[in-house]
């Protein structure tokens, strides 16, 4: 990290097993080491260590000392705010039935939708993936992008996809290997759509297994032990090592969803930024405070202190003073910062309440280090495109009063940012729906829609109701925009409100429906007399028409 902590809390995170959360379990460099040579300092340099902050984990080199997860929670924040708490489809009527009733709940699209956004976000790219069972069921998976590896041609469509699948194994201590599936998708030799499955015997040391390379011959599935061959076929994988046709109607059924329109390192490159890109200073800013806070606690216990310059003096003074006592000088417990400006002088063979040592003790400045914190939390926030508040509800506001204006840049920093995701991101999942449509026999004429920022919820419902009481918003759309509804959503409300609106007037004058309508009804017919018997009249004349 660049911190140069004290001995105690650097043993104390190199032998705190448990304390550092993983990646995963398997050894990322092997990854690494497969990339094409062009890519591997952009991906070892930007994606890694931007990965490693994002998932909060020990990474080798990247998070490997004491952490607030403040990436990771970043980085969360932005996928609730992306995702949205609601998704509609709009477009076919069919369609939009068939995946909002059946085929959405049925694959936990919400959940895929989530992971997707995360993943894209964490890593800057994400690779989507359709997906068929034997009984012609279609799903849709997405994985993160150090576990493919892809080529794409200059229109960024992916023309050769591998993916790292599942690692099988038994919890059970019986097991004697472990397996690795990967699945390769890409066009043949004669420009046909293919797709080829291989299982490889794990490789590495034991809790540290390595990816194998896809390039290699897969094991012959005779070679397998029964329970991967029938952990195979539940998975739908027909054969192994060869070449199967793959239908899929758009290009290989893989598509990259990325964060960011443009990537800053490589502007040809077909993957987007992570959301942590242009952070990291401040990341690490945030866990050196961190750090720091704890130094403050460990040495708030109280010392005993002498500077070390004056080291040689006191001992002579006090040799002379007690000849014939030896006096013991350490510096163990502060060799851990190089410069040892102060050391610990302890008298032995003393009586203690003639000479009781003065304790020292450090300010514990937790004020100071709770301003830093909110101050980086703040600038992170922004940097990454986000109002501090939206990704960290605890920040409380500054001592100053803060303008309309002030609020409002803020909330709309935030559904910029969350517009731009959506404007990236459903093109490609309304592709892989299309995909999803066209397989189960529907009109791919489809499009998501996800949640909008809305920012401070109280405030905007109080405008929309302001509108609708000016007559500026139809009720429709107030009810819409209040409730965050469908069309038809909304039409089921005005409905039931106009339902219970009868009712309760029923209730109160004592009428019936039929009653009701027929006052109206007879409401509505003139009442009023003639003036007189001359139409025309005034109602001042007489029977003989004169005026009286």
């Amino acid at each position: 990290m660049g911190f140069k902590m004290p001995q105690y809390l650097e043993q104390y995170v190199k032998n705190a097993k448990y304390r550092k959360p993983f990646e995963n379990f398997v050894n990322n460099s092997t990854y690494y080491s497969q990339l094409n040579w062009q890519w591997q300092s952009y991906m070892e340099t930007i994606v890694r260590p931007c990965l490693a902050y994002a998932t909060a984990s020990s990474d080798g080199i990247y998070g490997s000392s004491l952490s607030t997860a403040t990436g990771m929670a970043i980085v969360k924040g932005a996928t609730r705010l992306i995702a949205g708490d609601k998704l509609f489809f709009n477009g076919n009527d069919l369609s939009s039935k068939f995946l909002s009733d059946i085929w959405a709940p049925k694959v936990n699209f919400k959940r895929f939708l989530s992971r997707a956004v995360s993943f894209a976000l964490g890593a800057g790219t994400s690779v989507v993936k359709w997906n068929m069972d034997e009984y012609g069921r279609s799903s849709l998976s997405v994985s993160r992008v150090d576990r493919t590896l892809v080529a794409v041609n200059e229109n960024s469509e992916v023309t050769d996809a591998v993916f790292f699948i599942s690692l099988f194994t038994k919890q059970k201590n019986d097991a004697q290997n472990v397996y690795w599936l990967c699945e390769e998708r890409k066009y043949n030799d004669a420009g046909e759509k293919v797709i080829i499955y291989k299982v490889f015997v794990r490789g590495g040391i034991a809790n540290s297994p390595v990816l194998p390379s896809p390039f290699q011959m897969g094991v012959p599935v005779q070679n397998l032990p029964a329970n991967i061959r029938a952990e195979l076929k539940r998975m739908g994988v027909p054969a192994l090592n060869m070449e199967l046709p793959l239908p899929a109607y758009d290009g290989l059924g893989v598509w990259l969803l990325t964060a960011t329109s443009t990537n800053s390192c490589v502007p040809d490159a077909p993957f987007g930024d992570p959301l942590l890109y242009g952070c990291m200073d401040l990341l690490w800013s945030i866990d050196l405070v961190f750090s720091g806070s704890i130094v403050d606690v460990l040495n708030g216990e109280g010392k005993i202190i002498v500077p070390k310059q004056f080291l040689q003096d006191t001992l002579g003074r006090l040799q002379k003073m007690y000849p014939g006592t030896s006096f013991s000088v350490t510096t163990s417990e502060l060799k851990g910062y190089e410069d040892e400006t102060f050391v610990y002088v302890m008298p032995t063979g003393l009586d203690k309440d003639k000479m009781a040592p003065l304790p020292v003790q450090f300010d514990i400045r937790a004020d100071q280090y709770g301003k830093m914190l909110e101050l980086y939390e703040r600038l992170a926030a922004v940097r990454a495109g986000y109002s501090p508040s939206s990704i960290f509800p605890y920040l409380t506001q500054d001592s100053s009063v803060k303008t309309a204006q002030e609020v409002t840049a803020q909330e709309n920093l935030t559904s910029a940012s969350v517009r731009e995701a959506h404007e990236i991101m459903l093109p490609v999942f309304n592709r892989a729906l299309a995909e999803v449509l066209q397989h189960d026999g529907f009109a791919p004429d489809i499009q998501l829609q996800l949640g909008d920022y809305i920012g401070n919820k109280l405030r905007y419902d109080e405008n929309v109701r302001a509108n609708y009481q000016a007559g500026l918003t139809p009720q429709k759309e107030a009810i819409k925009q209040v409730h965050n509804l469908t069309d038809g959503e909304a039409e089921e409300y005005l409905e039931k409100i106009q339902a219970e609106q009868q009712e309760k007037f029923n209730a109160q004058y004592g009428f019936t429906e039929e009653q009701y309508m027929r006052s109206l009804n007879d409401n509505s017919k003139p009442t009023a007399q003639p003036s007189g018997d001359r139409i025309g009249g005034s109602g001042n004349e007489d029977q003989a028409g004169y005026e009286r």
